[in-house]
């Protein structure tokens, strides 16, 4: 069906009716016109033009960054054959350039040059040759793996870079911050740090039955299609899902035209409808605000509060779609139909559904690194005790350390009770999820249709959205308000006031 000369438009059903347009518009990748038109030059440059404009109507990208997807899709449509090679190597490119995820690495890296006596050349070459360093230990680890060499590091690689991240932590903390082994680890750990998780999931790969050619690995550890710290699973994992040919390559470019038209759709009524609108036109409090004024007089309605937090918990979720699902038709449209990041979770009748439909790849890899390691590993004698410290493993150490990872180089300049002070409430968030994703994982007791309505399709949704809106209360690691104050409203939503 790859027709490349014919110039018709798809036939678009100009009917008034909304729900026949809607209809039509969700079956567009299995309309056999809109097909064979979406191969032709026309129709491949007018998806390309609609999606990069619909990427720029949704201002959550840099300008660089938006350039540089742009000029990763276009020379993807111009060599679809090479898609990962090219996309691989841009990311290599950008990787080098920028690697790091915080400006405070930036600010300080002119000082770690010239602690260790480079201070003479420009701080983006000291950068970059930093970046290539790190990249050439993965790939000789890497290779290591394949050898089946018997040394801890290649048989552990995760765990050896965890261990590493916690020695080099020490290191600069003790050390004088002026000394060329403190700044020489700190520049390490600073890399390492906000590239942990990415660089996981190419050891974890580097076993896999389909394995990515050596010299696009590299590019994995910071992939173009994602400006957030958590992976979009591994180089085998999109492999997996790449066009094998013209028609399945249509197909997914059309599906990733929908999904960025429902991301900017999304963004614009968050936007308006809560940024705008509701907290700014009609001043409806936010939920920091109100936890603030809870903890202060304890004058907040009961009834208010609750308001507050059903207002933050739809506005959250919707941002959260927003982010998840204009990277997934990033990598749509170059070529790989990878599943959504997020899947209409408010039909959740179950915790551990919805923590698999909201957050679908950071849930993921949490699994891969966390969870099936250790379920491989501990009490097979007894399940239930075997999911249940598995899913403790994943959901509460895993989730935690997501959010201290990154914070390490932090920690090491700044003193470790500087940080933690940081993270009591999202340790106590971790606490709650991880009960519950146990407690659902464990349950005999599940929904079913001959419950009738109200048992089967009301009551377990609704107990699921009160259960992971009440929780977001705790979800911060920033330390901006205290777990006492964020204690005090929760309180409050059950009637306990001050």
């Amino acid at each position: 069906m790859n027709v490349k000369n014919t110039t018709f438009i798809p036939n678009i059903p100009f009917e008034v009716n909304p729900i026949i347009l809607r209809r039509w518009w969700l079956r567009i990748d299995k309309n056999e016109r809109v097909l064979s038109w979406s191969q032709t030059y026309g129709g491949q440059t007018i998806l390309h033009v609609a999606f990069c404009a619909l990427i720029f109507a949704i201002p959550i990208l840099s300008f660089k960054y938006f350039v540089l997807v742009v000029i990763g899709l276009s020379l993807v449509a111009a060599l679809p054959a090479h898609r990962l090679f090219i996309l691989c190597g841009l990311a290599t490119v950008y990787f080098v350039l920028r690697p790091f995820k915080s400006e405070i690495a930036y600010d300080r890296f002119p000082e770690i040059m010239h602690n260790i006596g480079v201070g003479a050349l420009p701080t983006q070459i000291g950068i970059s040759l930093s970046a290539v360093l790190l990249l050439f230990a993965v790939l000789a680890l890497g290779e290591l793996q394949n050898k089946n060499i018997k040394a801890f590091p290649v048989r552990r690689p995760i765990l050896s870079m965890f261990l590493l991240s916690v020695v080099l932590t020490v290191i600069t903390a003790l050390l004088p911050k002026t000394s060329i082994l403190s700044s020489l680890s700190w520049a390490v750990l600073a890399l390492l740090s906000t590239s942990f998780f990415f660089i996981a999931y190419i050891f974890l790969d580097n076993r896999g039955k389909l394995r990515v050619p050596v010299h696009q690995r590299i590019g994995f550890v910071r992939p173009l299609w994602t400006t957030a710290l958590a992976p979009m699973k591994g180089p085998n994992f999109i492999k997996k899902f790449e066009a094998k040919d013209s028609v399945a390559l249509s197909i997914t470019r059309l599906k990733a035209v929908k999904l960025v038209l429902w991301a900017a759709i999304l963004f614009w009524v968050w936007e308006l409808g809560f940024n705008q609108l509701l907290f700014g036109y009609f001043g409806f409090p936010r939920l920091n605000e109100t936890i603030t004024l809870t903890a202060l007089d304890g004058a907040q309605g009961f009834a208010s509060n609750w308001l507050v937090l059903i207002a933050y918990f739809m506005a959250e979720l919707m941002e959260v779609a927003v982010y998840s699902h204009l990277f997934v038709a990033i990598v749509r449209m170059a070529g790989f139909q990878i599943p959504r990041g997020m899947f209409n979770p408010l039909a959740s009748r179950s915790i551990s559904e919805f923590w698999g439909r909201y957050l679908f790849y950071f849930k993921e890899m949490l699994a891969d690194i966390f969870f099936y390691p250790t379920f491989q590993r501990f009490f097979k004698k007894t399940p239930r005790l075997r999911i249940a410290f598995a899913t403790f493993v994943a959901a509460f150490l895993g989730n935690i350390l997501f959010d201290v990872l990154p914070a390490l180089p932090k920690v090491a300049t700044d003193g470790i009770m500087e940080t933690v002070d940081n993270f009591y409430s999202y340790t106590l968030y971790a606490a709650i999820l991880t009960i519950g994703l146990i407690v659902s994982q464990l349950s005999s007791k599940r929904p079913r249709p001959e419950d009738g309505n109200l048992r089967y399709n009301i009551l377990p949704r609704v107990q699921v959205i009160g259960f992971f809106m009440i929780l977001q209360v705790f979800d911060d690691s920033t330390g901006s308000l205290s777990l006492e104050a964020r204690t005090e409203f929760f309180l409050s939503l059950f009637g306990v006031w001050k």
